[in-house]
Order: C-alpha cells, then structure tokens, then sequence
C-alpha cells in the first residue's frame, strides 16, 4: 500500500497554503482543510499539518503571554504597595526586548517550517504523520493476513 501520487494542482494548492500560513498560522490552513474535498488526499494533509502547527505555535505564544502578563501583574501590584519608589524604567525597556526577541523567534520558526513545508509540498512529498499512519496501517493488514488465512 503506497500513499497516492498528488496531482499538481494539489502540490500548488499546497504550496500556497503553507506560505499564506507564514502570515495567519491558523486560518488558512484550517479552512482549506475544511472546504478540501476528501478526493484531494494530499492536500488535506498538508492543511491538517499546517492547522496543528498553527495550533501549537498559538498555545507556546499563549503560555508566554499569561506568563508575561502574569509577572506583570505581580510587579505592578508591588510598585503600587511601594508607591513607585523603586520603578526603573530599564525593567519595563528589559521587558519589552525579551517579549520582541521572543515573538521575533516564534515568528522566524514559523517562517522557516512554512517555508520547509511548501518546498516539500512543491517536491509532492507527503507530511510525516501520513507516512507514519500507512506504515502502521500496512503493518495491521500484514499481521491480519498472517494470522487470517482466508486472506
């Protein structure tokens, strides 16, 4: 059992989707995902890839930013029971720095994978997981048949 041969129409569909999901990582892929009919196997996948991506991309920037808002908080409460006595604006220009380093990092990661996943949609290679999924699969039907011998 081989995974099927994309057309290229799917391998171009494919290839737009992974780089309109550099700019929304989220959106996109999961409405191709959606509205692809089941026929266009290839580029399902492809869309199901980009739309956990997405996702996980989404929960990292949301752990950071509770974690950001959080410390936040805790330092305005103490400035406000300290009356500001011991504010230095280098914490708050710190603060800002380190939140673009980090959204900078998560935005490159994202630019890179996109870009790595539409060359390989480009190529007509398959996401991993489908490849991982067959070989199970096809691993379930030899081990039937051994123990079938209708089969």
């Amino acid at each position: 059992m081989i995974l099927p041969d994309p057309t290229e129409k799917e391998m171009h569909l494919a290839r737009a989707m992974h780089i309109a999901s550099i700019f929304t990582p989220l959106w996109v892929p999961f409405v191709v995902w959606i509205l692809t009919p089941k026929q266009m196997k290839f580029l399902r996948a492809h869309a199901r890839l980009a739309a956990f991506d997405g996702i996980i991309w989404k929960a990292i920037f949301l752990v950071l930013a509770v974690i950001s808002l959080t410390i936040t908080i805790i330092t305005l409460i103490h400035h406000f029971s300290t009356q500001w006595q011991d504010f230095e604006w280098s914490q708050v220009i710190w603060r800002v720095v380190i939140s673009l380093l980090v959204l900078g990092t998560l935005f490159t990661v994202n630019l890179v994978q996109s870009i790595k996943q539409a060359f390989d949609a480009k190529k007509g290679l398959w996401p991993k997981r489908e490849q991982k999924l067959l070989a199970k699969g096809h691993a379930v039907l030899e081990s039937e048949s051994i123990r079938d011998p209708h089969i």
